[in-house]
């Protein structure tokens, strides 16, 4: 499988097959950037180099701290979505009014945010999961498990309860089978697993593709 041959490819590298898994949240990528502490901009990750600003609707979210705690300059990347309920109870209100069913999750995010009326942003409940930091060795950080807890100190949504050091190929397998399972309980759609190295410096050495990093992949559902 390719979760396979992803953990071969790492040890060809002589690199600790050290992973983190998360969730792969179905939504809206999201970059914010902060000055001083305060929130400043955010954007959507558009084609990975150019996004769209959303920073007014950005600031309706309960979870996106507009001041972190610490006044540094920071960015950090992470995923908009909206829970299985509140699409539930927004394609109801829809229903009476006539109005078409939002498709899906992901569709309903992405739409919500970018409303030009930031008030109706607001009614949709969005919610973030926040994953990457961009620049760790700013902030003296060795592993994504490390980049992680450092986010979630500052104030930010990190899913603690998904993320998870796995050693190995038997362990990370073991995470699809749990999740897998679970998938259908989450109050939130996920279609996958993100696999990464932890070690920074290992990302380092092993780089990027044109389009991917070496050292993550996504095991899709």
């Amino acid at each position: 499988t390719e979760i396979e041959d992803f953990n071969a490819r790492i040890l060809k590298e002589k690199i600790l097959p050290i992973y983190v898994c998360e969730y792969k949240i179905d939504g809206l990528s999201v970059s914010l950037h902060y000055e001083k502490g305060e929130l400043i901009f955010a954007a959507t990750r558009g084609d990975g180099i150019t996004g769209e600003d959303i920073t007014h609707n950005v600031k309706t979210i309960k979870s996106v701290p507009l001041k972190i705690n610490k006044p540094i300059d920071i960015e950090v990347r992470g995923e908009i979505y909206m829970p299985k309920k509140v699409l539930e109870e927004l394609n109801t209100k829809r229903k009476i009014e006539g109005q078409p069913l939002l498709q899906n999750v992901r569709n309903a995010a992405a739409g919500s945010i970018r409303q030009l009326d930031s008030k109706i942003a607001a009614e949709r409940k969005l919610d973030t999961w926040i994953y990457h930091l961009p620049n760790p060795e700013d902030y003296g950080i060795k592993t994504h498990e490390e980049a992680l807890h450092f986010m979630h100190t500052l104030g930010f949504k990190v899913n603690k309860e998904a993320n998870r050091v796995v050693t190995g190929i038997e362990e990370m397998q073991k995470y699809i089978e749990v999740t897998s399972n679970k998938r259908s309980s989450l109050p939130y759609e996920i279609d996958g697993i993100v696999i990464k190295v932890n070690s920074l410096e290992s990302q380092k050495n092993l780089g990027f593709t044109s389009k991917y990093p070496k050292w993550a992949i996504a095991y899709k559902f």
